[in-house]
């Protein structure tokens, strides 16, 4: 899983680990500003501290800063004229028959208009029309953006988890092998073989530490429910200690085996929705992140039918594909008398900069005690995936920015039709801001299975004690 990677408000000061002798670059992605000067400058340009003035208004304060002072440098360029899509076709059709379907309740909970209840299933965006002038735009954006990852489906792949200090490189790994499964929101072809879901979960999530040996055999799991004021159930199994244990749930927004990236951060944003409050700030155009080298050509997907192992507890599946990518550089740690020489050892030198048109939400924690006192976010008006989320303390304060990377849409051969693809795979990158250090996920960057057929009682806590052995 990658993943597992911006702000309106003007900053005052960026913070100590972040600043250098110079005054910091102050911008701010500026709501309603036009694409004009993105949209102009030439394809292949490299935004670096020679230029960095031309991202005005178009990043983050945070992230404008690293280009400034020369710890990052990317090209920008256009996905015009490319053979991907950058929505999916077929998630956009079905989600066209969800239009004035669906509401909003005082939970946060999505519901039928008709009945004032969540209905059992929802396929596609609830909501495929966002109006600005809606107060409540914000958590409709944000219910679209986590059921295009319902879309995605089912997956199963080993998420490696690197510290990574700004000139020391990769310090410390951790290999995790996730199996994410979610009950609701696949292609209909997928969704009807879910079957019968007695306990109304949304999604589950299971992980087991593989390496390395000092934390070998951790295992954690997550329950998340469809109902809006029922929390999620989350139990870890720690081998030294020989027995699984519930754990609050509201610890999933802490750094995960103490590295920067939480469970609540996950593929963009992965908290409970109804336990936030979110807000339209307006919307405005950003350089998102895609993958360079897939924007030419990306690595192609092979079906799982057929094939002995679908996963490491998956024996068969009927349906799915697996995506096999190269082993390149990704980080400039990794290339240093290349792409990543003189930048910070974290930078993405497997990122392109990309004009998008993106919603500004901001999410508020309703729990006084959550870690993030606010989080900005940036989802794309036409497919609601994220870029560049800011994370901030309870005085405003800048604290980490999240950075995912993004694909373009292609045809396959087979269903569910169309899929994200990239050449690299990518990686996220939570951006320690205060401490001045990164945790980059997908590094290097595994096999991944998607729409996979994940047996349920994987899920029962019985059977994690096997797991962690």
């Amino acid at each position: 899983m990658q993943a597992r990677c911006a702000t309106i408000i003007s900053v005052t000061l960026l913070l100590a680990g972040l600043c250098c002798a110079a005054r910091p670059a102050r911008a701010t992605v500026t709501p309603g500003a036009p694409s004009t000067a993105l949209t102009e400058i030439p394809e292949g340009t490299v935004l670096s501290k020679d230029n960095w003035q031309i991202a005005q208004g178009h990043l983050p304060d945070e992230i404008l800063e690293l280009y400034k002072r020369g710890d990052y440098a990317n090209p920008v360029r256009k996905i015009e004229g490319k053979s991907g899509s950058v929505y999916d076709p077929r998630l956009k059709e079905v989600s066209a028959k969800n239009a004035g379907r669906f509401d909003v309740d005082d939970k946060g909970t999505v519901v039928d208009k008709s009945t004032g209840k969540r209905p059992a299933v929802i396929i596609g965006w609830p909501f495929p029309d966002i109006e600005a002038s809606d107060p409540k735009a914000g958590i409709k954006a944000m219910w679209n953006h986590l059921y295009t990852l319902h879309w995605a489906g089912s997956f199963h792949t080993v998420s490696p988890l690197n510290w990574v200090e700004r000139d020391g490189g990769v310090t410390r790994r951790i290999e995790i092998d996730v199996h994410f499964k979610y009950y609701d929101g696949q292609p209909p072809e997928f969704q009807e073989r879910i079957g019968e879901n007695p306990l109304n979960i949304l999604n589950r999530t299971m992980g087991v530490v593989k390496s390395p040996a000092d934390v070998q055999g951790i295992v954690s799991l997550n329950w998340r429910f469809r109902e809006g004021n029922k929390s999620d159930q989350a139990w870890t199994y720690v081998p030294a200690l020989r027995r699984v244990r519930p754990i609050n749930p509201a610890n999933r927004a802490d750094g995960f085996l103490g590295s920067d990236l939480s469970q609540d951060d996950g593929a963009y944003f992965d908290a409970k929705p109804e336990e936030f409050e979110f807000k339209l700030i307006g919307d405005g155009w950003i350089l998102a992140t895609y993958d360079t080298k897939g924007l030419d050509g990306p690595a192609w997907p092979k079906k799982l039918e057929g094939m002995s192992q679908a996963s490491s507890l998956v024996e068969t599946s009927e349906t799915g594909w697996r995506i096999s990518y190269p082993e390149v550089p990704l980080i400039a740690a990794q290339d240093r008398e290349g792409a990543g020489k003189g930048l910070v050892s974290w930078a993405p030198i497997q990122i392109a900069l990309v004009p998008r048109p993106v919603w500004i939400v901001e999410a508020v924690p309703k729990n006084p005690y959550y870690i993030y006192g606010k989080q900005i976010m940036y989802l794309d008006k036409e497919n609601f995936r994220g870029y560049w989320k800011s994370k901030y303390d309870w005085k405003g304060g800048i604290l980490m920015n999240y950075q995912v990377p993004e694909s373009l849409i292609h045809k396959i051969d087979g269903a569910p039709g169309y899929m994200r693809l990239s050449n690299a795979g990518g990686v996220a990158i939570m951006n320690n801001l205060r401490q001045d250090r990164a945790t980059v996920s997908g590094l290097p960057v595994a096999d991944t299975e998607n729409w996979i057929d994940i047996p349920d009682d994987i899920y029962e806590t019985e059977r994690i004690v096997r797991y962690g052995k």
